[in-house]
């Protein structure tokens, strides 16, 4: 077994003659490995700076549209469809060439869950990230903030109906809708967060990407610049105990495979008991545990992370979240993307729990970075109810102990304590922190450099309890955030001696 020199490997004998069998590696009976990793091995690295892209901007195509008429409070609903952040940031393309500065931005599922999302339609952003720095040359200095650019809103739309579910239930469009604000959407067969809860997306080129789910989870193809849907959706496989795949296949209790149609076509089945799911044919898994980790690798195919094993979930027994890998096909119906193999188990830091976003480093058929999270920040008073575990860190993929788990392992930078000296957010302090609890975006965009993103959690945005108000950056932490980070070394060129 290979383990990096910082990995803390931890076993837990639950029974006394396992103890005593004396034998060593493979998994025994009464005996069960748990994978706590302690990789940190952090790289010299500089904030480049910060921006945000601003709740008022509102772009025309979702202005008009009623949305949030399942939530109770913060002012909903409201007369059009708010940003509430991204849960994936890839290149944009053009030509099939990569755009520096410009990127693909998924929408999040709307407000959270697949009770209060049904009128939120999902979208992809075609934004501009770009913030200016000199190093201070001259003693020049920029605004903290850059506000972002949206250069296109494409709605995720399935006009030729290839979204239907197992047991003939349609879109949520089809059944309900708040008001005739939707026609048009309606027409287009726009997805909503009932439908999916997008997390991941893997960009092919700029007429194919991959959408990783939640709600089932699933994952399909659509095309990024115009939103069109390309393929059915295509079911997670469940695994044996040696990572092959079983012929089950994993469901969570917002798969609308587990409601009558009569039911759906009365709007009264936006999620079902977690029993439901127990008994059916589906292996459970957690609604807020599919793919938030999409990487598209040099050789083509996609990498896919689970989040979690924890919450309503039956994997909690599994020593990290599970890695598929994911052939992306042609865009095409009949070639729709496939799950081709189990690739591993990725362990998480003490005290973190989820998977937040994972790019790949170009050029890696192995090679990804992580952003690990937890549930950090719950209010403001210390001693708090969670410590922030926000890191990011590089894995081998490729590199498995006996238990399938991947160990090849170093987290190279603190969320938390993000070195600035350059004061590049004016404020006289040399160091930042990313606080949000769901910084779903990452990206490698060189040799030397990260853009970082958050899901605002749009309305619960205010997640320290804070009088907003009275922050001199008030509006700009409830916008969604990016930040940009480089090394001091080529980390992320492949030449670079950064893993073992």
């Amino acid at each position: 077994m290979k383990v990096s020199s910082a990995a803390l490997l931890i076993a837990i004998t639950a029974s006394a003659d396992a103890a005593k069998s004396g034998k060593k590696g493979g998994k025994k009976e009464g005996m069960r490995k748990v994978y706590a990793s302690n990789s940190a091995e952090y790289q010299n690295h500089y904030l480049v700076g910060l921006l945000n892209y601003p709740n008022a901007d509102i772009p025309d195509i979702l202005d008009g549209v009623t949305s949030g008429t399942y939530l109770n409070g913060f002012g909903a609903p409201y007369p059009y469809v708010p940003s509430v952040g991204f849960s994936d940031i890839e290149p944009f393309y053009e030509g099939g060439e990569i755009v520096r500065g410009e990127f693909f931005c998924l929408s999040d599922n709307g407000y959270g869950s697949s009770t209060n999302s049904a009128d939120y339609a999902l979208n992809i952003v075609h934004m501009k990230i770009q913030k200016p720095f000199t190093y201070r040359h001259g003693e020049g200095t920029y605004d903290a903030y850059t506000p972002t650019e949206n250069l296109g809103t494409a709605l995720i739309h399935d006009p030729n109906g290839l979204i239907q579910w197992e047991n003939g239930a349609d879109i949520q469009v089809t059944y309900d809708v708040p008001d005739s604000t939707w026609d048009a959407f309606k027409d287009l067969r726009v997805l909503t967060g009932r439908d999916f809860d997008v997390e991941g997306l893997a960009v092919i080129n700029e007429n194919l990407a991959i959408v990783g789910d939640e709600l089932m989870p699933a994952i399909f193809a659509v095309n990024p610049t115009t939103g069109v849907v390309l393929s059915p959706f295509v079911r997670t496989p469940d695994i044996d105990e040696h990572g092959s795949f079983n012929g089950k296949y994993l469901s969570t209790r917002g798969d609308k495979v587990h409601c009558t149609i009569e039911a759906l076509e009365k709007n009264e089945c936006l999620a079902v008991d977690s029993e439901v799911v127990d008994n059916s044919m589906y292996r459970k898994h957690d609604p807020s545990g599919g793919y938030e980790g999409f990487s598209v690798l040099a050789d083509g195919s996609i990498a896919a992370f689970l989040e979690k094993t924890s919450g309503d979930s039956t994997l909690g027994d599994e020593p990290g979240v599970r890695v598929y890998r994911v052939d992306p096909g042609n865009g095409s119906p009949e070639h729709p993307p496939s799950f081709t193999d189990f690739l591993g188990y990725y362990p998480f830091e003490l005290n973190a729990g989820n998977i937040a976003d994972v790019s790949p480093i170009p050029g890696s058929n192995r090679l990804v970075a992580v952003i690990e999270r937890n549930g950090f920040p719950s209010g403001q008073f210390f001693p708090a109810p969670v410590m922030p575990a926000n890191k990011l860190c590089v894995v081998d993929l490729l590199d498995v102990d006996e238990n399938m788990v991947m160990t090849n392992k170093k987290c190279i930078l603190n969320y938390h304590s993000i070195d600035d000296p350059w004061d590049v957010d004016g404020n006289g302090i040399l160091k930042y922190a990313q606080t949000q609890v769901t910084n779903e975006q990452v990206i490698v965009v060189d040799d030397y450099c990260i853009i970082a993103g958050t899901d605002t959690n749009f309305p619960f945005t205010n997640q320290f309890g804070v009088n907003v108000d009275e922050l001199p950056f008030g509006q700009e932490v409830t916008d969604t955030r990016f930040m940009v980070v480089c090394f001091l070394e080529p980390i992320f060129n492949l030449d670079y001696p950064l893993m073992d």
